[in-house]
């Protein structure tokens, strides 16, 4: 089993859009071995998103109702 971070997005619904290069420079979708890394990496993002705001860099938090940690075939 694999989990992974998904985000709506209005044209493809619910996606996989979060990735990382591998040595080769080809970009691979983020996965993760248990829900309780890929909730742990989740809440890691919105702290920074959180921390962006606070320095000015964005203007708002995005929407967590917009992400969610479901589980794949691997």
């Amino acid at each position: 089993m694999a989990y992974e971070v998904q985000e709506f997005c209005l044209c493809g619904g619910w996606t996989n859009t979060w990735s990382h290069e591998d040595e080769h420079g080809n970009t691979i979708p983020t996965t993760y071995d248990t829900e309780e890394d890929a909730e742990s990496d989740l809440k890691y993002f919105f702290k920074q998103m959180r921390k962006a705001v606070r320095n000015g860099e964005m203007e708002d938090v995005p929407d967590a109702e917009d992400f969610r940690v479901v589980e794949i075939k691997g």
